[in-house]
């Protein structure tokens, strides 16, 4: 189908900067640097910089970074709590490392409730995996002195919210380590997978930046050392690709704009739906959050109808999740039930929300829903 407003639109993207996009296209294939360049070393810099962090790793997506960064820290055969409420990525980290994922329930917000999580620690808790979903920062301060009394290691998936802040701080940085994605869905997306780490601890980083090139050391000013050929362990192909770095690098000048104009949609569609029998996103006024809105939901009683409607009046919309991961049959989750993220399943609505998102189209999303309550008298 072609959508009359699509969920995002990349060639909108693209010609915002296309200029530069394409000079660096034609740099590093006239120059062949297409591995773990000089593309990569910057975007890893610049990522560092932009969040106030020692370190950074690039790899081939924000799975591998769950992966590599929770297999680094001892995990295996430990209890980890997380949410349901979430991409499989989260879960199937914690599954592959050899972990057992422990399900806690979410807040209104989405995102773990801390006040959830105490009673699911037992004697085999090692570490604590929440989500920042949406664009939207959990509620770490809460979250970091749960770890902290019962001594559990915190790693952040912030793969839908880089940028997104906890009273001035950002995600990524609360935890031992932050892992975060570049796919072209997110507020910072590259044209394919990519992710990265975040993290203060020099062993970490010095693990992850060998475990993402099969175990390999460091070159230094372009010249190879010994140590590049010293193999320390088994490891992983796991790299960030260089010209997916320029990609994310013309976009981080514009990242804070665009964050900004999201924020703006997002206050945009607040005003003109805040009679409707939904429920909206909150817009937090006190600063004590900045939200990206990497996704904008809503919550509805009359979510497939509504999501039906949008579709066949050529929007976008999107059902992320229609139902929590552990009613996935192959994944083995027994005997499991958290009722608000069974309630948010079968309520959310995800409209389109990206900052090349003309206001013409802004006002037909809202036309279209409030004609989908008044003609049905709801």
């Amino acid at each position: 189908m072609k959508w009359k407003i699509p969920y995002i639109d990349f060639g909108r993207q693209y010609k915002k900067q296309a200029g530069a996009h394409l000079k660096n296209f034609k740099k590093i294939m006239q120059n062949g640097d297409f591995v773990l360049r000089e593309e990569v070393e910057k975007f890893e810099k610049s990522v560092a910089k932009y969040l106030g962090v020692k370190y950074v790793v690039s790899v081939n997506s924000c799975t591998d970074a769950l992966l590599l960064t929770l297999g680094s820290l001892g995990l295996k055969d430990s209890e980890i709590i997380s949410v349901a409420h979430t991409y499989v990525a989260t879960l199937a980290a914690i599954k592959h490392i050899g972990a057992k994922p422990i399900l806690a329930d979410i807040s209104d917000d989405f995102n773990i409730d801390p006040s959830s999580i105490e009673k699911l620690i037992t004697k085999k808790t090692k570490a604590i995996l929440p989500v920042h979903l949406y664009g939207h920062a959990c509620d770490m301060e809460k979250i970091m002195k749960i770890a902290k009394k019962y001594n559990l290691i915190v790693i952040e998936d912030g793969a839908q919210s880089f940028g997104a802040k906890q009273k001035n701080k950002f995600v990524g940085t609360f935890g031992k380590a932050g892992c975060f994605s570049v796919h072209p869905l997110k507020s910072l997306g590259a044209a394919g997978d990519g992710g990265f780490v975040t993290t203060n601890d020099k062993k970490l980083y010095e693990k992850l930046y060998k475990l993402r090139n099969h175990g390999q050391g460091k070159r230094k000013n372009g010249k190879y050392l010994k140590s590049r050929y010293d193999i320390e362990f088994f490891g992983f192909c796991s790299r960030l690709d260089n010209l997916q770095a320029a990609i994310v690098n013309t976009k981080m000048k514009i990242l804070e704009k665009n964050i900004k104009r999201r924020n703006d949609i997002a206050s945009i569609f607040n005003r003109e739906m805040k009679d409707l029998p939904i429920t909206l996103p909150e817009i937090n006024k006190t600063q004590n959050y900045r939200d990206v809105f990497n996704s904008y939901v809503i919550r509805t009683k009359n979510q497939f109808e509504l999501f039906k409607h949008l579709r066949n009046k050529k929007i976008e919309a999107l059902i992320n999740w229609p139902y929590p991961l552990y009613k996935h049959k192959g994944l083995g989750l027994k005997g499991i039930y958290l009722k608000k993220t069974e309630i948010a399943c079968k309520e959310i609505i995800s409209l389109p929300i990206f900052p090349e998102l003309k206001l013409s189209e802004i006002n037909y999303i809202v036309k279209i829903i409030k004609n989908f309550f008044k003609t049905r008298n709801l």
